[in-house]
């Protein structure tokens, strides 16, 4: 719902057949994943760190790693895969822990479990947004059944109130947004309340000699989207579908990352724009009101396209659409006239400029587009290795496909 106007509408159904969604807790969802990559033949070895990177002749060719009782060992790899976040370890010993492009995110991050109130019911297998003002708010039900994630995202200084009021921020929230309160009304009060202020989206270099980023080790967008993981998920798979048949030959390994790298990022670029544009904390737009209000009108898949990545926000929110929703927000004058050209303009223009990044291609292009990439964002320095008693290069071990373990980095 924006601005008393409600979309409801079904998924799209991917190839498979699949129209709907899930909502994984993570502490399931990393279960498993580590469950999958036993069944698959994986060594993994849990509650390990990093602390160093073998080399040879300039390639990454291993790790030192430590184990749970605290006794360093080593392990080769004809590819390293860091795919240990947005503070990522391995990113920061290769080299690559400063994005080449940043954004700040206007907006903080405040989440919660509690039992759904409506379990069982049509309710329950449906996804709530609520955007009020300049607030949203969110209702995902999770997997398993019978629990709801609530996500309340308002300026990025409402994290301090949250933290040192959680209960009182909780109830002028549900006061924002009368249809979450109505949606959990009867609900307990769930988990503590949980917050970040600090989401900046960017994107990291994510390939070099034997090594490579995957997920928000490599790239993170607002999570606005809600597509955190499945991106992540999304770039292990097309990473080993790449590499695997390679793993013979370090050159080749080397070229496919790269070409994964510059794929990945012609996936995900439509929406890291997307989810930028949602970072700036203000009222929706007229244009995007009359947006809405058109999806509305039927319950076929629409504009839920963005959320389940059917279709691009170009694709959706075509130029003869867009130029028609500003037509009728001029007419229904919701909105003062000269407030929806004032931003419907610089709107316009940014839109054209995401469209030509689009398709020129660029590889790691450090071009930003005013108005959809914000000035400003901090960036911390990059964490120092951890302390070890061997030396970090080697130039006598020969690269293996041996699977590097996992890593747990605190």
């Amino acid at each position: 719902m924006v601005e008393g106007i409600t979309a409801l509408e079904r998924l799209r159904p991917a190839e498979d057949g699949i129209d709907y969604g899930v909502c994984v807790p993570r502490d399931l969802q990393d279960v498993q994943l580590v469950e999958a990559a036993r069944e698959q033949g994986a060594d993994v070895r849990e509650h390990c760190t990093v602390v160093s990177l073998r080399l040879r002749a300039g390639r990454v060719a291993g790790v030192r790693y430590r184990d749970g009782d605290g006794a360093e060992r080593e392990l080769a790899s004809t590819l390293l895969v860091g795919a240990d976040g947005r503070r990522s370890t391995v990113a920061a010993l290769v080299g690559a822990w400063t994005p080449y492009r940043l954004s700040r995110n206007g907006r903080g991050l405040v989440f919660r479990y509690l039992e759904d109130p409506l379990a069982g019911g049509i309710e329950a297998q449906t996804y709530y947004q609520w955007r009020e003002g300049n607030s949203f708010a969110f209702a995902f039900p999770t997997t398993p059944a019978g629990r709801l994630l609530i996500l309340l995202m308002g300026h990025r200084d409402e994290v301090g109130e949250a933290r040192s009021d959680p209960e009182g921020y909780w109830q002028r929230k549900l006061t924002e947004h009368p249809g979450l309160a109505q949606r959990l009304a009867g609900a307990a009060t769930g988990t503590k309340l949980r917050s970040t202020g600090e989401t900046p989206a960017f994107f990291r270099a994510s390939s070099g000699p034997g090594w490579a980023l995957a997920g928000d080790a490599g790239r993170f967008k607002d999570p606005v989207t809600g597509q955190g993981m499945r991106d992540a998920m999304f770039a292990g798979r097309t990473l080993a579908e790449q590499v695997l048949p390679l793993l013979d030959d370090p050159d080749a390994v080397d070229r496919a990352t790269r070409a994964w790298e510059a794929a990945r990022d012609r996936e995900c670029l439509p929406a890291y724009h997307f989810a930028n544009s949602d970072t700036r904390v203000e009222r929706q737009s007229a244009v995007i009101c009359e947006l809405l209000r058109d999806a509305g009108r039927t319950t076929d898949p629409d504009v839920t396209d963005l959320f389940g990545r059917a279709r691009t926000p170009q694709e959706i929110a075509t130029l003869p659409r867009v130029t028609r929703a500003l037509g009728a927000a001029l007419w229904r004058g919701e909105q003062p006239r000269v407030q929806t050209l004032r931003r419907a303009v610089p709107e316009l223009r940014r839109e054209l400029a995401v469209r030509f990044e689009l398709r020129a291609g660029r590889f790691r292009s450090t071009r930003t587009i005013a108005g959809s990439e914000h000035p400003g964002a901090e960036w911390p320095a990059a964490p120092k290795p951890p302390t070890t008693s061997a030396p970090t290069t080697s130039t006598t071990t020969t690269a293996s496909t041996q699977p590097v373990g996992e890593e747990v980095v605190a």
